[in-house]
C-alpha cells in the first residue's frame, strides 16, 4: 500500500445530530484548495468517520486538511482518480464500516444526500447506491447542455458494455455495501473508475440501485475535469473494457 495517514487537527465542532452510525464518506481530492474544506464540514454533519485521500496535492490542499478532524491517507504523488477510490476501498474494509459513500470534493454534491444513499444499503436493500441527477423527472436539471449530450453518449456506452440499464452511470456521489467493498475489481487508476465498478458489480452479481441527488455546476468552488478530456478518456477505457468483456461472454456462450 503507497499511502501515509497523517494525522489532521481540530476543527470547529459541526452538527452531530444527523450522523451516521457506520457509515464511512471517503473523499478522493487532487488540488481541491478552494473547494476540499467546505466540502469536509458538510460531510462531517452526516458521516461517524470522513476519510480523504490526498492523491498527491501540489496546492494547499494538505495544509487545509491538517486543520479538519478527519482521518487523511496521502499518495506521495498524483496517481490518478482510480487509485485514490482503490484506496478508499483499502481502508473501508479495514474499518469494517456498514457503508461506505464516496462523494467528489469539487462541491458538486450535496452532503445532505449521504443519508439518502447510505440507508439502501444498510438496510440491506442494495449492494451499490448510484447517486443520479437525472433520476427525478421532475427535478430541474442544471447541467449544462454541452455536458449533458456527453453524459446521454457516456451512459449509452457504459450500459452497452456492461448490461446495466443506469440513467447516470458517471456519477462519483455512491454509497458500497462491505460485501461491494470486498468484492469489486478496480484496476484502473484513471477516471474510468465509475464505468469500471459498474461492470465489476454486475460481473459480481452484486444489486444496484440509483437514488435522486442534487448537483450544482455553477459557482463551484473545488477544480473540475475538462469534460472534453473527461468524457474521451472515459470513452477510451470503455472501448478496452468491452474488449476485455469478449472472451468472456464468448466462452459463457461456448458453455452452454
Amino acid at each position: 500500500m503507497s499511502f501515509q495517514v497523517a494525522e489532521g487537527g481540530t476543527s470547529a465542532d459541526t452538527a452531530t445530530e444527523a450522523v451516521l452510525d457506520g457509515v464511512v464518506v471517503g473523499i478522493p481530492a487532487y488540488n481541491e484548495e478552494n473547494g476540499i474544506g467546505s466540502t469536509v464540514l458538510g460531510v462531517k454533519r452526516y458521516a461517524e468517520e470522513v476519510v480523504v485521500v490526498d492523491d498527491g496535492s501540489t496546492d494547499r490542499t494538505a495544509d487545509i486538511l491538517e486543520q479538519a478532524d478527519v482521518t487523511v491517507l496521502q499518495h506521495e504523488r498524483n496517481r490518478g482518480k482510480g487509485a485514490a477510490v482503490r484506496t478508499l476501498f483499502d481502508y473501508a474494509v479495514e474499518q469494517e464500516c456498514e457503508a461506505l459513500v464516496l462523494i467528489d470534493a469539487d462541491g458538486q454534491h450535496a452532503p445532505a444526500d449521504i443519508p439518502t444513499l447510505a440507508e439502501p444499503v444498510v438496510a440491506e436493500e442494495a449492494d451499490v447506491v448510484i447517486g443520479s441527477r437525472y433520476l427525478d423527472p421532475d427535478d430541474t436539471d442544471e447541467t449544462p447542455f454541452y455536458r449533458r449530450i456527453g453524459q446521454v453518449i457516456l451512459d449509452y456506452s457504459t450500459s452497452k458494455v456492461t448490461g446495466a440499464d443506469l440513467t447516470d452511470t458517471q456519477s462519483g456521489f455512491r454509497a458500497f455495501s462491505p460485501e461491494a467493498v470486498e468484492r469489486l475489481s478496480i484496476t484502473t487508476d484513471g477516471m474510468g473508475v465509475e464505468c469500471e465498478m459498474i461492470d465489476s458489480a454486475t460481473t459480481e452479481g452484486l444489486t444496484i440501485t440509483e437514488r435522486a441527488i442534487k448537483a450544482r455546476y455553477t459557482d463551484l468552488e473545488g477544480q473540475t475535469y475538462n469534460p472534453v478530456k473527461h468524457g474521451l478518456a472515459v470513452l477510451v477505457f470503455l472501448a478496452r473494457l468491452a474488449k476485455r468483456r469478449r472472451p468472456f461472454a464468448q466462452f459463457t456462450k461456448e458453455s452452454r
